[in-house]
Protein backbone atom coordinates (compact mmCIF):
# COMPACT_ATOMS: atom_id res chain seq x y z
CA UNK A 1 0.00 0.00 0.00
CA UNK A 2 1.63 3.32 -0.71
CA UNK A 3 2.53 6.06 1.77
CA UNK A 4 -0.57 8.21 0.40
CA UNK A 5 -3.52 6.02 0.68
CA UNK A 6 -1.84 4.78 4.14
CA UNK A 7 -4.43 5.53 6.86
CA UNK A 8 -3.39 5.57 10.49
CA UNK A 9 -5.78 6.14 13.55
CA UNK A 10 -4.71 7.17 17.46
CA UNK A 11 -7.15 8.25 20.02
CA UNK A 12 -6.48 9.35 23.77
CA UNK A 13 -8.89 9.75 26.10
CA UNK A 14 -7.85 11.88 29.14
CA UNK A 15 -10.51 13.90 32.38
CA UNK A 16 -9.12 16.02 34.55
CA UNK A 17 -10.36 17.40 37.65
CA UNK A 18 -11.46 20.95 35.84
CA UNK A 19 -13.66 19.04 33.86
CA UNK A 20 -12.07 19.11 30.77
CA UNK A 21 -12.75 16.68 28.31
CA UNK A 22 -9.96 15.28 26.22
CA UNK A 23 -9.05 13.58 22.99
CA UNK A 24 -6.88 13.51 19.74
CA UNK A 25 -6.94 11.75 16.39
CA UNK A 26 -4.57 11.38 13.44
CA UNK A 27 -4.92 10.45 10.03
CA UNK A 28 -2.67 10.21 6.76
CA UNK A 29 -4.10 11.83 3.48
CA UNK A 30 -3.33 12.90 0.19
CA UNK A 31 -2.64 16.55 0.04
CA UNK A 32 -1.15 19.34 -2.57
CA UNK A 33 2.53 20.15 -0.99
CA UNK A 34 1.78 24.12 -1.52
CA UNK A 35 1.87 25.96 2.14
CA UNK A 36 -1.59 27.45 2.69
CA UNK A 37 -1.31 31.19 3.12
CA UNK A 38 -3.14 32.67 6.08
CA UNK A 39 -6.35 33.57 4.77
CA UNK A 40 -6.66 30.09 3.46
CA UNK A 41 -6.09 28.60 7.43
CA UNK A 42 -8.43 31.12 8.21
CA UNK A 43 -10.79 30.07 6.02
CA UNK A 44 -10.43 26.47 6.68
CA UNK A 45 -10.68 27.72 10.75
CA UNK A 46 -13.89 29.23 9.49
CA UNK A 47 -15.68 26.21 7.77
CA UNK A 48 -14.87 23.72 10.57
CA UNK A 49 -16.57 25.89 12.88
CA UNK A 50 -20.00 25.68 10.17
CA UNK A 51 -19.25 22.59 9.99
CA UNK A 52 -19.62 22.03 13.81
CA UNK A 53 -22.56 24.18 14.39
CA UNK A 54 -24.57 22.82 11.68
CA UNK A 55 -23.82 18.94 13.47
CA UNK A 56 -25.17 20.64 16.48
CA UNK A 57 -28.44 22.75 15.16
CA UNK A 58 -29.41 18.91 13.60
CA UNK A 59 -29.28 17.83 17.16
CA UNK A 60 -31.61 21.01 18.55
CA UNK A 61 -28.12 22.23 19.99
CA UNK A 62 -27.63 25.93 20.17
CA UNK A 63 -24.61 26.85 17.86
CA UNK A 64 -20.80 27.80 18.87
CA UNK A 65 -19.74 31.67 19.24
CA UNK A 66 -15.55 31.43 17.22
CA UNK A 67 -13.65 33.92 19.29
CA UNK A 68 -10.42 35.99 17.80
CA UNK A 69 -8.23 35.05 21.25
CA UNK A 70 -9.45 31.09 21.53
CA UNK A 71 -8.65 31.18 17.82
CA UNK A 72 -5.24 32.29 19.24
CA UNK A 73 -5.20 29.99 21.70
CA UNK A 74 -5.58 27.09 19.44
CA UNK A 75 -3.24 28.43 17.30
CA UNK A 76 -0.52 28.14 20.24
CA UNK A 77 -1.58 24.10 20.99
CA UNK A 78 -1.60 23.21 17.23
CA UNK A 79 2.18 24.53 16.99
CA UNK A 80 3.22 22.86 19.85
CA UNK A 81 1.09 19.42 18.71
CA UNK A 82 3.92 19.98 15.48
CA UNK A 83 6.72 18.50 17.93
CA UNK A 84 4.30 16.78 20.87
CA UNK A 85 1.21 15.15 19.42
CA UNK A 86 -0.37 15.41 23.00
CA UNK A 87 -2.49 16.88 25.64
CA UNK A 88 0.08 17.79 27.44
CA UNK A 89 2.25 20.94 26.47
CA UNK A 90 6.06 20.49 25.59
CA UNK A 91 6.88 21.92 29.15
CA UNK A 92 4.64 18.82 30.30
CA UNK A 93 1.72 20.65 31.90
CA UNK A 94 -2.01 20.36 30.70
CA UNK A 95 -2.35 21.96 27.48
CA UNK A 96 -5.36 24.20 29.56
CA UNK A 97 -2.05 25.99 31.31
CA UNK A 98 -2.16 27.82 27.16
CA UNK A 99 -5.82 29.11 28.51
CA UNK A 100 -5.93 33.08 30.47
CA UNK A 101 -8.78 32.15 33.02
CA UNK A 102 -8.87 36.21 33.11
CA UNK A 103 -9.76 36.84 30.11
CA UNK A 104 -12.00 33.59 29.32
CA UNK A 105 -13.43 33.03 32.96
CA UNK A 106 -14.33 29.41 31.65
CA UNK A 107 -16.19 26.55 34.15
CA UNK A 108 -15.53 23.70 31.37
CA UNK A 109 -12.94 23.20 28.99
CA UNK A 110 -12.33 20.52 26.21
CA UNK A 111 -9.52 20.39 22.97
CA UNK A 112 -9.54 18.20 20.35
CA UNK A 113 -6.91 17.54 18.20
CA UNK A 114 -5.85 15.87 14.84
CA UNK A 115 -3.53 15.61 12.25
CA UNK A 116 -2.70 14.64 8.63
CA UNK A 117 -5.52 16.27 6.40
CA UNK A 118 -5.78 19.42 4.51
CA UNK A 119 -9.51 19.85 4.73
CA UNK A 120 -11.91 21.22 7.57
CA UNK A 121 -14.85 18.26 5.83
CA UNK A 122 -12.13 15.36 6.54
CA UNK A 123 -10.89 16.23 9.52
CA UNK A 124 -14.76 16.86 10.60
CA UNK A 125 -15.17 13.39 9.81
CA UNK A 126 -11.67 11.87 11.22
CA UNK A 127 -13.52 13.66 14.74
CA UNK A 128 -17.08 12.74 13.96
CA UNK A 129 -16.07 8.88 13.83
CA UNK A 130 -14.57 9.41 17.21
CA UNK A 131 -16.86 9.42 20.46
CA UNK A 132 -14.71 11.23 22.57
CA UNK A 133 -14.28 13.65 19.89
CA UNK A 134 -17.85 13.62 18.81
CA UNK A 135 -18.63 14.26 22.32
CA UNK A 136 -16.64 17.52 22.89
CA UNK A 137 -18.48 19.03 19.45
CA UNK A 138 -22.31 17.64 20.60
CA UNK A 139 -21.30 18.66 24.55
CA UNK A 140 -24.57 21.09 25.31
CA UNK A 141 -22.73 22.94 27.50
CA UNK A 142 -19.73 24.88 25.84
CA UNK A 143 -20.36 28.10 24.15
CA UNK A 144 -17.88 28.86 22.51
CA UNK A 145 -14.94 27.30 20.18
CA UNK A 146 -11.26 28.84 18.99
CA UNK A 147 -10.22 26.69 15.61
CA UNK A 148 -6.79 26.58 13.88
CA UNK A 149 -4.55 24.94 11.44
CA UNK A 150 -0.79 24.67 11.19
CA UNK A 151 1.44 22.65 7.91
CA UNK A 152 4.58 22.19 8.52
CA UNK A 153 6.23 20.46 5.27
CA UNK A 154 8.96 18.85 7.40
CA UNK A 155 6.40 17.08 9.94
CA UNK A 156 4.87 13.66 9.83
CA UNK A 157 1.34 15.00 9.26
CA UNK A 158 1.91 17.94 7.59
CA UNK A 159 -1.36 19.59 8.43
CA UNK A 160 -2.54 19.77 12.53
CA UNK A 161 -5.70 21.14 13.32
CA UNK A 162 -7.05 22.37 16.58
CA UNK A 163 -10.50 22.64 18.72
CA UNK A 164 -10.98 24.51 21.53
CA UNK A 165 -13.99 24.65 23.44
CA UNK A 166 -15.05 26.46 26.37
CA UNK A 167 -18.37 27.18 28.48
CA UNK A 168 -19.02 30.26 29.75
CA UNK A 169 -21.62 32.50 30.80
CA UNK A 170 -22.52 35.62 28.96
CA UNK A 171 -20.34 37.06 26.19
CA UNK A 172 -16.65 37.22 25.08
CA UNK A 173 -14.82 39.63 22.93
CA UNK A 174 -15.82 39.71 19.14
CA UNK A 175 -17.94 36.86 19.06
CA UNK A 176 -19.43 35.92 16.21
CA UNK A 177 -21.18 32.78 14.34
CA UNK A 178 -19.46 31.92 10.81
CA UNK A 179 -22.05 31.82 8.08
CA UNK A 180 -21.85 30.06 5.20
CA UNK A 181 -24.35 31.96 3.41
CA UNK A 182 -24.22 35.60 5.44
CA UNK A 183 -27.65 37.03 5.02
CA UNK A 184 -27.36 40.24 3.36
CA UNK A 185 -30.22 42.82 4.11
CA UNK A 186 -31.54 44.83 1.44
CA UNK A 187 -32.40 48.31 3.58
CA UNK A 188 -33.12 49.05 7.23
CA UNK A 189 -35.25 46.91 8.81
CA UNK A 190 -34.86 44.01 6.23
CA UNK A 191 -33.12 41.83 9.12
CA UNK A 192 -33.87 38.47 7.23
CA UNK A 193 -32.31 39.82 4.05
CA UNK A 194 -35.46 38.59 2.24
CA UNK A 195 -36.31 42.35 0.33
CA UNK A 196 -39.12 42.33 2.94
CA UNK A 197 -39.79 44.19 5.78
CA UNK A 198 -42.27 42.37 7.51
CA UNK A 199 -43.37 40.83 11.33
CA UNK A 200 -40.74 37.89 10.64
CA UNK A 201 -38.27 41.17 10.77
CA UNK A 202 -39.64 41.85 14.00
CA UNK A 203 -39.71 37.99 15.74
CA UNK A 204 -35.82 38.29 14.51
CA UNK A 205 -35.22 41.49 16.66
CA UNK A 206 -37.04 40.50 19.35
CA UNK A 207 -35.32 37.19 19.19
CA UNK A 208 -32.13 39.05 19.63
CA UNK A 209 -32.94 41.16 22.40
CA UNK A 210 -34.45 38.17 24.46
CA UNK A 211 -32.00 35.55 24.31
CA UNK A 212 -28.10 36.40 24.94
CA UNK A 213 -27.15 33.41 22.74
CA UNK A 214 -29.25 34.93 19.97
CA UNK A 215 -26.84 35.80 16.82
CA UNK A 216 -27.59 38.78 14.18
CA UNK A 217 -24.21 39.47 11.67
CA UNK A 218 -22.83 42.80 11.17
CA UNK A 219 -25.16 43.04 8.10
CA UNK A 220 -28.06 42.78 10.28
CA UNK A 221 -27.11 44.54 13.57
CA UNK A 222 -26.34 47.45 11.17
CA UNK A 223 -30.04 47.30 9.03
CA UNK A 224 -31.63 46.31 12.97
CA UNK A 225 -30.27 49.76 14.71
CA UNK A 226 -33.49 51.92 13.13
CA UNK A 227 -32.23 54.92 15.22
CA UNK A 228 -28.50 54.50 13.61
CA UNK A 229 -27.25 55.05 17.66
CA UNK A 230 -25.22 51.94 17.71
CA UNK A 231 -27.09 50.19 19.71
CA UNK A 232 -30.19 47.16 19.33
CA UNK A 233 -33.24 48.17 21.95
CA UNK A 234 -36.32 47.74 22.68
CA UNK A 235 -36.54 51.46 21.29
CA UNK A 236 -35.54 49.86 17.81
CA UNK A 237 -38.08 47.13 18.03
CA UNK A 238 -40.77 49.40 18.69
CA UNK A 239 -39.61 51.96 15.62
CA UNK A 240 -40.08 48.61 13.37
CA UNK A 241 -43.23 47.71 14.92
CA UNK A 242 -44.63 50.92 13.99
CA UNK A 243 -43.09 50.74 10.34
CA UNK A 244 -44.74 47.94 9.78
CA UNK A 245 -47.93 49.04 10.61
CA UNK A 246 -47.37 52.47 8.64
CA UNK A 247 -46.98 54.80 11.33
CA UNK A 248 -44.08 55.33 10.55
CA UNK A 249 -43.05 55.68 6.32
CA UNK A 250 -38.99 55.60 6.40
CA UNK A 251 -36.36 53.39 8.25
CA UNK A 252 -34.60 54.36 9.49
CA UNK A 253 -36.04 57.16 11.56
CA UNK A 254 -34.19 59.75 13.82
CA UNK A 255 -34.78 60.33 17.37
CA UNK A 256 -36.76 63.45 16.98
CA UNK A 257 -39.00 61.28 14.78
CA UNK A 258 -39.62 59.03 17.42
CA UNK A 259 -39.95 61.22 20.55
CA UNK A 260 -42.69 63.43 17.61
CA UNK A 261 -44.73 60.39 17.57
CA UNK A 262 -43.95 60.54 13.13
Amino acid sequence: MGKLAKFKNKILSVTAAIVVALSFTSGFFGFSSAEPSQEDFKAMAEEMVILVNEAREAEGLKPLYMVPYLCDVANVRCRESIFSFSHNRPDGSSFITVLDDSLVPYSKAAENLAAGSDTAEATFNQWKNSPNHWRSIMNPDYTHIGVAVSYDMNSEYKYYWEQFFVAVSGKLNDQTIPERYKTVPKSSGDINGDAEIDTFDLITVNQYLADDTAFLNDLQVKSADMLKDNAITSADAMVLKKYILGEYKTLPVTMEMLLSGG
